[in-house]
């Protein structure tokens, strides 16, 4: 039997990044994920790319990480929004908040390869590996792994995904809503600048979203990814290469000629909303805790923030003796956590609903709320600083 302070189940980019921090404050943490590193660092694992918010980019330098990303973040300065059809845009510039980026665009696995290059004598990592069973228990929790070790600590946290099997042990209640949606991902080349610029367009049948990516390494051409939800029955597989080109090039003409990228990826969307982040002994972060529409590009910035509140919560109390696994400090992670979390989640749900509706008062309705928008400097900045994690 090992005895840790905290035991973390799940080693993705919201988990590692937890176990990492919560190392570098003193605390002994185990770290168990059922993936070995070469596959977590393998870039045909996850072809995502992650807009890492302003305030989330902080939250890597505060923890040394970020000089492993840099070379590889775009900055987002400017961000349009636009509905296919429509002759009003939503247009945001960093300038009118920051003398810095609205936030980073990066792909998933410089983000891993950071977390992962992060030790600590503190942090001690099992991995590939499997938890057998978990016993919550009025002096802490016992995990046994199928190697037959034994872990012991006051808190256990679950960071392990939507379909979080740590989860599905507790009280904790969970709604969930199937978007019916699925995410096409891919990087394509061009021939014109993105101008450090995100776009989101939004089709009858689901957004469209153009995110800026640093020059191709190798022939430094222009890059940038897609995140392109369509209905789950759509079928990507009837493009050829040629193909898939002009039908994006009649969505997005604007780069002028692409070329897609040999890798690509397609995810299911939903909506997984929980009535509490934690119960007897156990908080949940990341997805575990809740699953937005990634219309915002937000889902994994609120995992991150999840992530430095418990961080600070449980540094305290470990300073003060206090028992980590007390149910009235895990009762502030969850006040704390509360509105930034219902807020994202309603937000998201209710803007991706608003935008499949194609009535035409509704359409006129949110077209026009685009012009107004740009014109109310107060309300748009702080869209905007929200946005950029800054409030």
């Amino acid at each position: 039997m090992v005895q840790f302070d905290v035991i973390v189940v799940g080693a993705g980019l919201v988990g590692r990044l937890f176990a990492v921090g919560l190392a570098q404050n003193g605390l002994n943490v185990a770290l168990v994920d059922r993936d070995d590193t070469s596959r977590m660092l393998d870039a045909t694992h996850d072809g995502r790319t992650t807009a890492i918010s302003l305030g989330s980019q902080k939250i890597f330098a505060r923890f040394g990480l970020w000089d492993a990303i840099a070379p590889h973040a775009q900055p987002i300065d400017y961000i349009r929004v636009l509905e296919d059809g429509s002759p009003w845009t939503l247009d945001y510039d960093a300038k009118e908040v920051s003398h810095e980026p609205m936030g980073y665009i990066v792909e998933n696995v410089y983000i891993r390869a950071s977390l992962y290059q992060a030790t600590s004598s503190t942090l001690t990592v099992f991995a590939p590996e499997v938890m057998e069973s978990v016993v919550r228990a009025d002096d802490g929790v016992t995990v046994m792994l199928q190697s037959k070790q034994a872990l012991k600590a006051p808190l256990i946290v679950a960071a392990d995904g939507r379909h979080s099997a740590l989860r599905a042990q507790t009280n904790i209640c969970v709604q969930t809503k199937d978007y019916d949606q699925k995410a096409f991902v891919a990087h394509i080349l061009h021939d014109k600048s993105h101008n450090n610029t995100a776009f989101e367009i939004f089709f009858k049948d689901g957004p469209l979203a153009v995110l800026p990516l640093t020059n191709d390494p190798i022939t430094n051409a222009y890059r940038s990814g897609l995140v392109w939800c369509k209905p789950r029955c759509f079928d990507w597989d009837m493009y050829s290469d040629d193909g898939l080109s002009e039908f994006f090039k009649t969505c997005f003409p604007y780069y002028g000629d692409v070329t897609f990228q040999p890798r690509r990826w397609h995810y299911p969307l939903s909506y997984t909303k929980v009535n509490s982040m934690i119960d007897r002994r156990i908080a949940l972060i990341g997805d575990a805790g809740h699953v937005i529409h990634p219309i915002a590009g937000q889902g994994v910035n609120l995992g991150w923030r999840d992530a430095v509140v418990l961080i600070e919560t449980l540094s305290i109390a470990k300073a003060q003796g206090i028992d980590l696994g007390n149910p009235f400090l895990l009762k502030q992670y969850e006040k704390q956590r509360k509105y930034d979390r219902l807020g994202l989640l309603w937000t998201t749900d209710g803007i991706n609903c608003l935008y499949q509706s194609q009535l035409p008062p509704v359409r006129f309705a949110r077209n026009a709320a685009f012009a107004v928008l740009n014109y109310i400097k107060p309300f748009k900045r702080a869209v905007m600083r929200r946005a950029m994690g800054m409030m």
